[in-house]
């Protein structure tokens, strides 16, 4: 019971993670958070799977350097033309 136990877990876990990962991948040409999407699809896929844990650093970077351009974009008094 306790193998079936977890394998059920894990292959609920890369489906809610895979349906929220691919709805962020959407989100990239749709409008709406989409980097961040992705990012919550891998946090919930990195909880079994290393994969997505690598993965997370790199999404994890690019949101940074996304605050930081647009951070200092607002500090400018510059808008995106």
């Amino acid at each position: 019971m306790n193998k079936t136990y977890k394998a059920l877990k894990k292959i609920i876990i890369f489906t809610v993670g895979a349906a929220v990962f691919i709805v962020g991948v959407a989100l990239l040409v749709l409008p709406g958070p989409g980097l961040l999407t992705m990012a919550a699809g891998l946090v919930i896929l990195s909880s079994e799977f290393e994969w997505a844990e690598r993965h997370l650093a790199s999404i994890k970077q690019k949101i940074r350097s996304k605050y930081e351009e647009a951070k200092n974009k607002r500090k400018d008094g510059k808008k995106e033309e």
